[in-house]
């Protein structure tokens, strides 16, 4: 079995993973590693997302098809009166698309930085993610009251270093591609975008182990407006989708839930992604994480 196919199998018994998770247990594998084999300093550098997460949900496939007849609307076409807490999912998704083109719009220059600071279930996380992949970036992560950071080095000239304890190994690089934190080609109309999640998707053509875990990795990273509001517009084409009164994402904050059915290794059950009820802003998942900071800053620790 390859190494994607079992992380695929994985996904369906886990809750979301992150960016910021995925460097903190990279590094945490690299140390390990180490200690047992002292002549092995280095490991392929993990393909750190390409917007693909595992999230037991509806087919990718079918939002590209869903969304082939969708109009991409204005803002005061999208959405309309509709209270949150009587709306279906179809409706709040659309007024979540409405509100996502009302945001100010600013394109991230190559030499800034994508700052997240989020909720993993019990992990705190903030991170500092180069815009186009090149610049050293730092996560640092807070679990029980213990601390962590980890360098999250950039990829120049084909090369990057290599880290062990959280830091870079003086004069030890290895091959690399740029992870860039901010894609600039990300579709602004809803078939489009639909397109690009079947494309981009992280289960197998027709599995039902991708898109909602997609849509959710998307859109809790920074995005353009119209192109938030097009990944709205194509998640709200999907049929099987319900919204959910009375939840509450990882932080505790209250809102309204769309249900996305999934499948796990114990059976059929649902992933809820928690928006702000008046608001429609993301807020996280339903009782396990959530997004609590998101900013374009020009280096490592600022915050805003």
């Amino acid at each position: 079995m390859d190494d994607l196919r079992l992380l695929r199998e994985l996904g369906q018994e886990i809750p979301p993973t992150t960016p910021e998770r995925l460097a903190s247990a990279r590094n945490r594998l690299v140390t390990e590693m180490t200690k047992t084999s002292p002549g092995l300093t280095t490991i392929r550098r993990s393909t750190r997302r390409n917007w693909r997460l595992v999230f037991s949900g509806l087919a990718a496939a079918g939002v590209a098809a869903a969304v082939t007849s969708v109009l991409v609307l204005a803002p005061d076409q999208v959405g309309g009166e509709v209270p949150a807490a009587r709306a279906d999912a179809t409706q709040v998704l659309h007024n979540a698309a409405a509100a996502a083109l009302r945001l100010p719009d600013a394109t991230p220059r190559a030499d800034q930085f994508i700052y997240r600071r989020i909720q993993d279930g019990p992990s705190t996380y903030e991170s500092w993610l180069s815009v186009d992949g090149t610049r050293d970036g730092l996560v640092k992560e807070v679990t029980g009251g213990e601390s962590t950071q980890t360098l999250v080095p950039g990829c120049r000239d084909g090369q990057a270093a290599v880290v062990k304890g959280g830091q870079a190994l003086p004069g030890r690089t290895e091959p690399c591609t740029p992870e860039p934190a901010y894609r600039p080609d990300l579709p602004t109309e809803a078939a489009a975008m639909g397109a690009y999640l079947a494309k981009h998707r992280s289960g197998e053509p027709g599995s039902v182990n991708s898109a909602g875990k997609d849509v959710y990795y998307l859109a809790g990273g920074y995005l353009r407006p119209e192109s938030r509001a097009a990944l709205y517009q194509a998640a709200a084409a999907v049929p099987g989708l319900r919204a959910v009164e009375n939840v509450t994402d990882g932080a505790g904050r209250p809102g309204i839930g769309i249900a996305w059915p999934s499948t796990t290794a114990n059976g059929p059950t649902e992933q809820v992604l928690v928006f702000d009820a008046e608001t429609y802003r993301l807020l996280g998942t339903s009782g396990y994480s959530a997004v609590l900071a998101l900013a374009v800053v020009d280096e490592v620790g600022r915050t805003s």
